[in-house]
């Protein structure tokens, strides 16, 4: 295993600076960001910043690209406009416990900051309780539409059997098929 990189033994506030000045400036710069750290009093290596940046970097475009396709997907899913089971709910739901799982995963290789990395996988932990009570909830919520709308073409289909002349008997039978009744 390699050694653990300098950048982690930076104080918090300024990896989160180096953080947004590597994404704001696209990754590049790696001689200017080497320059700012050294002025507040961190002498690195450019390599080791750059080794840092491209791996921020990967986990970026990494992000951004789950990003853009989960929005595509939403957009997707909202044209469609027939939503009855609650498949945009469920799609979403299913993102958010991918992202959780990548989070936790992410966590468990963070030895480099345990008592943060365990603080996060609590909340973590409460997401992913939450989202379940949610998935519950939807499916429960499908169910209930789809017994609706089986009510619904069971009440239509009747009212067409007695106006094509079926006996009370059949259209009772017919609606009873239909809603899956013994």
């Amino acid at each position: 295993m390699p050694p653990r990189s300098k950048i982690y033994d930076l104080p918090q506030e300024l990896r989160d600076e180096l953080n947004e000045r590597l994404v704001s400036n696209g990754f590049q710069d790696y001689e200017g960001l080497t320059s700012w750290l050294a002025e507040n009093g961190f002498k690195l290596s450019r390599s080791a910043v750059h080794r840092y940046g491209s791996a921020l970097q990967e986990e970026f475009d990494e992000a951004m690209g789950a990003v853009r396709k989960s929005t595509e997907m939403a957009k997707a899913w909202a044209e469609s406009d027939e939503d009855t089971q609650g498949s945009l709910m469920g799609a979403t739901s299913q993102m958010v416990q991918h992202q959780l799982m990548q989070i936790t995963l992410a966590l468990s290789r963070a030895e480099h900051e345990p008592e943060k990395a365990a603080k996060h996988m609590a909340t973590v932990s409460h997401a992913m309780a939450d989202l379940g009570r949610m998935t519950i909830n939807q499916k429960k919520w499908a169910r209930e539409v789809r017994k609706e709308v089986a009510r619904e073409a069971a009440d239509k289909a009747a009212e067409v059997a007695k106006r094509g002349g079926l006996s009370s008997d059949v259209v009772n039978d017919l609606r009873r098929e239909l809603l899956g009744i013994a």
